[in-house]
């Protein structure tokens, strides 16, 4: 099985599933919170929206389009060295 069937295998079961993972990141979040006490619920919930916005992300008949195309350049991003001034990571 070539990686793009393995790909469109794991889009399509995620998609069918979505109801089920989403209730998994839920107690997921849950566990960790009950066993950190509490202590890092800011950064559970962030952690777990962002999984589920990865997962609404998943469309089964959507293509591979995360990947760059390295046979084209690319011209649609602006060239960038590092952070932009007065940016966190500046000088």
């Amino acid at each position: 099985m070539a990686l793009k069937d393995m790909l469109a295998k794991a889009r399509a079961t995620a998609t069918q599933h979505r109801g089920t993972i989403d209730q998994g990141i839920t107690k997921l979040g849950e566990v960790a919170n009950t066993r950190t006490g509490g202590r890092y619920q800011d950064q559970i919930r962030k952690g777990s929206d962002h999984a589920r916005a990865g997962l609404d992300k998943i469309k089964s008949d959507r293509p591979d389009t995360d990947r760059p195309d390295t046979d084209r350049p690319d011209t649609d991003r602006p060239d960038t060295d590092g952070p932009a001034s007065g940016t966190p990571g500046s000088r």
